[in-house]
């Protein structure tokens, strides 16, 4: 659900949402708590991709691929 044109925010958002979600039925209240569920995910899904992308620049995971074939090799073995 993306706009082709950006939309200008208004100043009083937070108080428009609220008004609106108060006047929802609660079948609607429902969806827009998935969304925001949706949005909170990819949100730490972004942070966490971020955090991988700087951890690999300074050389974290140079043995990550070793380390994987050592874990699953344990867990065959137990």
């Amino acid at each position: 659900m993306n706009a082709t044109l950006d939309q200008p925010t208004p100043r009083n958002l937070r108080e428009q949402i609220l008004q609106r979600i108060s006047a929802m039925p609660e079948n609607d209240v429902a969806q827009v708590y998935e969304l925001l569920l949706l949005a909170e995910k990819l949100k730490v899904r972004r942070d966490i991709s971020q955090q991988a992308v700087a951890e690999n620049a300074q050389g974290m995971w140079v043995n990550l691929p070793e380390f994987i074939n050592a874990y699953r090799s344990r867990r065959m073995s137990a």
